[in-house]
């Protein structure tokens, strides 16, 4: 499995966005429904995370070892 792919940004948005489309059709049983919110949160989690890691990117430590932006 070291050919894993790991899934961008923008497919966890899409993929978001797909979860809250099928939730909204209102044809979801509970189940379903509770499958799909535990995906949503876990994607959601997901993508925050890789946010966090964008942001620590454009930050530079400064001559006084304070961090900067880009």
């Amino acid at each position: 499995m070291a050919d894993k792919k790991e899934t961008t940004l923008e497919q966890r948005f899409e993929t978001i966005e797909t979860i809250l489309q099928r939730m909204e059709e209102g044809e979801v049983s509970l189940d379903e429904s509770f499958d799909l919110y535990k995906t949503g949160l876990a994607e959601i989690k997901a993508a925050n995370e890789m946010l966090g890691d964008m942001e620590k990117v454009l930050m530079v430590l400064n001559e006084n070892g304070d961090l900067e932006e880009l």
